[in-house]
């Protein structure tokens, strides 16, 4: 049989399907030998896949929690340890909640079998009221150095397990998103994981990845640290030197090292001429944005107040589709971009994709998500980000 290998999902399954589908298609990968096995968990089929590639395209992404092997035999598994003789540490985790698998009692019935052998053990047991262990248990316990994860994969028909190889770096994306010098909460805080997304729905390993609304640099830091160059722009320019002081700080920490960049002050509605020529001399790769979308909303807001503020993104948007159509002219480039919904006191509110774009842009959505809907949004949240994937022919 064949080596299969597993990726578990995040809070976002569908659209971590669309952004796996995205870097397989990067790494010349075909789409078919990625399998929805559960709501959040994907089986890779492959005879021609070496697993330090998946651990590289794991590494990559920001939609993930886990990558593992799936086990054929769990007996044979368990006995590779005993053959060690050494001190182990392991975990048991239920990926998924239609499993009549409990980690308390699995987790001591191995350690009790691993005792006749002779091993000694300690078992790290899922949170209560959890089933599955957090990144930061397996990373602080050293459990994939000094022993195992065990993960039971259940379904609607059947239940497999698999071996963990690699967690998703969480303290990595807490650092960027907490500890670099410059966070304008005013102007709305995109999550670093959801920017490494984006990126990666591009379908590039490398190139320039343009942002227009940078912000205080979430996805040029992102894209950065990705090994990307890139451009960082904005109308404001407090947001373009927070930029600049963010992306020395990742370098500072050597978390990048040889990236090109350049941030600079552009108004896309009113853009400078000299950066509009200096913009269409530039290979760009890729554009990859979130517009600003107003203050941070705390509480449903009224149906005009969220007409207002989608007019702004809806203006800000036609204006960057007439910068890159007739003044710089790009061709061949992707554009991953969001559009805001709003909760209001008459339910959602949002506008269509197809409200900005004309026939020569391809809305690649469909190919990458299988249909679904590319969605980020918080439990009880006001907003809801929509990500859209698009080509310009």
């Amino acid at each position: 049989m064949s080596k299969q290998y597993f990726f578990e999902a995040g809070s976002f399954p569908d659209l971590s399907y669309a952004e796996l589908i995205a870097v397989f298609e990067a790494f010349s990968l075909k789409k078919d030998i990625v399998h929805r096995y559960s709501q959040n968990v994907f089986v890779i089929k492959s005879n021609d896949i070496e697993k330090d590639v998946l651990l590289r395209i794991f590494n990559r992404l920001g939609g993930f929690i886990r990558f593992g092997e799936v086990i054929d035999d769990i007996d044979t598994f368990l006995n590779s340890f005993c053959e060690k003789k050494n001190k182990v540490v392991f975990g048991i985790s239920v990926l998924g909640f239609n499993s009549n698998i409990f980690p308390k009692k699995l987790g001591n019935s191995i350690k009790k079998g691993l005792k006749e052998y002779g091993i000694s053990s300690r078992f790290v047991a899922p949170k209560r009221d959890e089933k599955a262990l957090n990144a930061a248990q397996i990373v602080h316990n050293s459990i994939l150095e000094k022993g195992f994860e065990l993960c039971v994969l259940p379904n609607n028909s059947e239940e497999i397990y698999g071996s963990t190889i690699d967690v998703q770096n969480v303290e990595e994306f807490g650092k960027r998103d907490l500890e670099k010098p410059y966070t304008d909460v005013e102007m709305g805080v995109l999550p670093p994981k959801l920017a490494r997304i984006m990126i990666n729905l591009t379908s590039l390993r490398d190139g320039v990845i343009w942002d227009p609304f940078c912000g205080s640099g979430t996805i040029p830091m992102e894209a950065a640290v990705l090994g990307f160059n890139f451009l960082a722009s904005d109308i404001d320019s407090n947001a373009v030197h927070h930029t600049e002081e963010n992306v020395k700080w990742l370098d500072e920490e050597e978390i990048i090292q040889d990236i090109f960049y350049e941030s600079f002050r552009l108004d896309v509605q009113q853009p400078d001429h000299e950066i509009v020529k200096k913009l269409s001399n530039t290979d760009i790769s890729a554009i990859v944005c979130e517009p600003y979308m107003g203050v941070p909303q705390k509480r449903v807001v009224y149906p005009e107040i969220a007409e207002k503020l989608l007019n702004n993104v809806k203006s800000l948007y036609k204006s960057l589709f007439d910068l890159i159509d007739k003044k710089i002219e790009k061709r061949g480039i992707k554009l991953v971009l969001i559009i805001p919904s709003y909760k209001t006191t008459n339910g959602w509110e949002t506008f269509g994709i197809r409200e900005l774009i004309n026939n020569r842009w391809e809305l690649q959505n469909s190919y990458f998500s299988g249909g679904r809907d590319l969605k980020w949004s918080r439990k009880n949240s006001i907003i809801t980000r929509n990500i859209f994937i698009l080509y310009r022919t």
